[in-house]
């Protein structure tokens, strides 16, 4: 089976590369001290450098020769671009820390999670997950632009956010092509949606986290109360500047609801996610 997404209005005109961040410009005296920042951007930039263990992952499990085209040519280099440049601002502003040794242990813990057990039998229902992966990251991403105080960091955040709605489109795309051939019910969307959405993120975001935490202190134990303490900053940082309203709207649309539905069913939805999304 081949997806057909001729028709999905995607355009790569918005590429952007490392040396337009232009890193000389970073306010170090804004960011330098700001250790919640640096746990944000130095496990997201773990994360995104290891795009090419879940991209194997998906490639395989994908017999679609344009959906396995699209994520080891074009998704997967644009994730390994995030790294880099999460990186280079990391190694930009403390460059006292070693981010090679850190992304080692990352990757060694982080490996044994990523497996093809994890994705969904159908290639539909993977596709909705992914679509819940993406509203996530693009989500972060939009959140970390809006309250960095750094301009740099701003801007970086607001390149991947783009980059990460458009990867949302197109697996959005994906999902819609599979589905019309797959005809999975609404209720298995909707239990795959709910899974990953309850599931995926929090895994990642306690790996990335252990490690950035272990690059902050080489050498340290690290326990379960230093995640706890850091979630309970992302609640207080982070809630207020998260668009709700996005990641609703995002999750929704695999299941293709009416819009009077949509329209009745957004503002409990967007209370529910208020509790779930920082629970």
């Amino acid at each position: 089976m081949t997806a057909d997404i001729s028709r999905g209005g995607h355009t790569d005109a918005c590429r952007w590369t490392i040396a337009d961040l232009d890193l000389s410009r970073i306010e170090h005296n804004l960011v330098r001290d700001d250790w919640f920042t640096f746990y944000l951007v130095a496990g997201a930039s773990f994360i995104e450098t290891a795009a090419d263990v879940y991209t194997g992952n998906l490639v395989r499990h994908f017999p679609d020769p344009v959906a396995r085209d699209w994520l080891a040519k074009r998704w997967q280099s644009e994730e390994l671009q995030h790294g880099q440049a999460l990186r280079a601002y990391v190694e930009a502003v403390w460059p006292d820390l070693t981010w090679e040794q850190a992304y080692a242990g990352f990757l060694q813990e982080y490996s044994r999670l990523c497996t093809l057990e994890q994705l969904e039998d159908s290639r539909t229902l993977e596709m909705a997950a992914r679509c819940v992966v993406e509203t996530g990251t693009a989500t972060f991403y939009a959140t970390v632009e809006a309250c960095a105080r750094e301009p740099v960091l701003e801007r970086l955040a607001g390149l991947i956010r783009r980059d990460e709605v458009r990867h949302y489109n197109y697996f959005r795309s994906f999902y819609q092509a599979y589905q019309a051939q797959e005809r999975v019910g609404r209720l298995s969307v909707l239990r795959a949606l709910y899974k990953r959405f309850t599931e995926a993120e929090q895994e990642d975001a306690y790996v990335g986290f252990k490690h950035a935490w272990l690059m902050r202190h080489p050498g340290g134990a690290f326990r379960d109360e230093h995640f706890a303490a850091f979630m309970q900053q992302v609640r207080e940082r982070l809630r207020p500047h998260y668009p709700y309203r996005m990641a609703v709207q995002m999750v929704l649309q695999p299941l293709r609801l009416n819009r009077t539905i949509q329209k009745l069913a957004a503002p409990l939805l967007i209370r529910g996610a208020r509790r779930l999304v920082f629970g």
